[in-house]
C-alpha cells in the first residue's frame, strides 16, 4: 500500500510502514494524519501480522506538524493536536508489537509518536525534543504516553524546558528502548529486534501488551482526550497566532536572502 507520505510493506508476520515525504521531513499535515491512520487501521485487523516497525525516509524520522501548512492556516493547528492525540493511542492501543527506528529529526508530535512505541532504537546523533512553546503550542498531548516511558519529573523538564536532547540523552531518560551508533545502525538493529520477536509467542506478547495498557491507563481516552482539548483550545488564541506568524516570518527569511 502507498499513499501520500506513507508507504505501507507486510511481509508475512512484519508490516513495515515508512514516513515517505522527505522533502518535508515528514511533517505530519493531514494528508500524513490521514495515511498512517489509514495503514494502521489495515495492520491492526490482520491477524497474521505480529509486528509493526516504523520509520523515517530521507534525512529525518519525522520533523513535528507541518507548520508551513498550518502558517498559512491557523485553523489546522488544534486539527492536528486532535489527529495527533488519536494517532498515539492508536499505537499504543495496536495488538502487535509497535518498534520504530529514529534518525535525524524527531521533534514535537515526531518525539510524540515514539513514546507510543513499544520499542524505540534511536540514533545516538538523533535530534529529539518538544520545542514548540515559542509557537504558542502546548506538548500536553504528549504527556499520556510519555510520562509512561520517562516518569514524571523527566517529562516535566523535556516538556517545560523545550530543550532539544540527542539520540544518547533519549536513551538516558528512557524514551528510547535501545541506542545505536549510527541512522543505518539503528534501522538494522531495529529490523533485527523485529525479526527476533517474530519467534516469540504471538498470544503471549499480545496478552502481555494487553495487560500493560489495561493497568498503566492506555485504555483511558478521558487521559488521552483532555490533555488534546486542553492544547487544541489555546492553539488558535492571539498569543499562538503571533508566535507562529513570527515563526513563519523567521523561517522565510533565509529563502528571501539567498
Amino acid at each position: 500500500m502507498n499513499e501520500p507520505g506513507v508507504q505501507l510493506i507486510v511481509e508475512g508476520p512484519l508490516a513495515t510502514i515508512g514516513l515517505n515525504d522527505p522533502a518535508r521531513r515528514n511533517a505530519l499535515g493531514l494528508p500524513m494524519f490521514d495515511a498512517l491512520e489509514n495503514a494502521l487501521h489495515r495492520i491492526r485487523s490482520d491477524d497474521a501480522v505480529h509486528i509493526v516497525l516504523l520509520r523515517g525516509e530521507g534525512r529525518a524520522f519525522c520533523a513535528g506538524f507541518d507548520l508551513g501548512a498550518a502558517a498559512s492556516d491557523p485553523t489546522l493547528m488544534p486539527q492536528y493536536i486532535q489527529r495527533l492525540s488519536v494517532l498515539l493511542r492508536t499505537l499504543r492501543r495496536m495488538p502487535q508489537i509497535v518498534v520504530s527506528a529514529v534518525h535525524g529529526a524527531a521533534i514535537a508530535g515526531g518525539c510524540a509518536i515514539l513514546s507510543a512505541c513499544d520499542f524505540v532504537f534511536v540514533a545516538a546523533d538523533a535530534t529529539l525534543g518538544y520545542p514548540v512553546h515559542r509557537i504558542g503550542v502546548s506538548p500536553a498531548v504528549t504527556i499520556p504516553t510519555l510520562h509512561q516511558a520517562i516518569g514524571f519529573g523527566a517529562a516535566r523538564s523535556l516538556l517545560m524546558g523545550g530543550q532539544l536532547i540527542t539520540g544518547a540523552d533519549a536513551h538516558r531518560l528512557g524514551l528510547a528502548t535501545h541506542l545505536a551508533a549510527n541512522a543505518s545502525a539503528a534501522r538494522a538493529a531495529a529490523a533485527s529486534h523485529c525479526q527476533a520477536l517474530s519467534h516469540k509467542g504471538t498470544n503471549a506478547l499480545r496478552v502481555t501488551k494487553a495487560w500493560l495498557n489495561e493497568l498503566d491507563g492506555s485504555l483511558s481516552d478521558a487521559g488521552f482526550d483532555r490533555p488534546a482539548i486542553a492544547s487544541a483550545a489555546i492553539a488558535t488564541d492571539d498569543e499562538a497566532r503571533a508566535l507562529l506568524a513570527k515563526w513563519s516570518d523567521q523561517a522565510r527569511k533565509p529563502a528571501q536572502s539567498r
